[in-house]
């Protein structure tokens, strides 16, 4: 048998296996949201005002009226903002862990959300301006052995106006279980 022969035979189940791979990889369905948001900081406020954010729907939450949030959001002496995940503003019963990444991009050029280099279920604070990327964890997520419970996400705080407590934020989910993309309107294809 020829070498020539022998590599083709040597190459042919790698390919196989490569193609079947790609025709079952997971397949994104929906496209990345982006929204302005204004929260009130979690202490200060009204026990009703809208203090958390849900990042796989991009909502406002009232954290005394729902445990289903992903982070808590305040504003410390200097007035920058704190982060605050779930898991330090109430005992967690289901799946609640929160990553939080800064990447060295701006929010605007972060294209995809980092792979690595996230801090888990740890109070961190933002200044205005500086992006933030996101990984949580969530239940309506179907985990298999092609997708995950992984939901990805960026913020930015625009503003905070300590008046009344308020802070103003811009935000972008995918909502496609596993995967990455940051790009707003466009269904991702990673």
């Amino acid at each position: 048998m020829s070498l020539r022969r022998l590599l083709a035979l040597a190459v042919l189940p790698l390919a196989a296996a490569i193609a079947c791979h790609v025709a079952y990889a997971p397949k994104a369905l929906y496209p990345i949201s982006a929204d302005t948001l204004r929260l009130s900081a979690l202490t200060g406020t009204p026990i009703d005002a809208r203090s958390a954010v849900l990042l796989l729907s991009g909502s406002e939450i009232v954290p005394g009226q729902s445990e289903n949030f992903d982070f808590a959001l305040d504003i410390d002496a200097n007035g920058n903002v704190v982060i605050i995940p779930r898991t330090k503003v109430l005992t967690c019963t289901s799946l609640c862990q929160l990553g939080i990444a800064f990447p060295s991009a701006p929010f605007d050029s972060l294209y995809d959300a980092p792979e690595r280099g996230y801090v888990y279920d740890s109070t961190k604070t933002v200044a205005p301006g500086k992006a933030v990327a996101f990984v949580t964890k969530a239940t309506s997520c179907i985990p298999s052995n092609i997708s995950t419970y992984d939901v990805y996400a960026k913020m930015v705080v625009d503003s905070v106006r300590m008046s009344d407590r308020a802070i103003f934020i811009r935000l972008v989910t995918d909502p496609n279980c596993g995967f990455r993309g940051l790009v707003p309107g466009i269904v991702p294809k990673h």
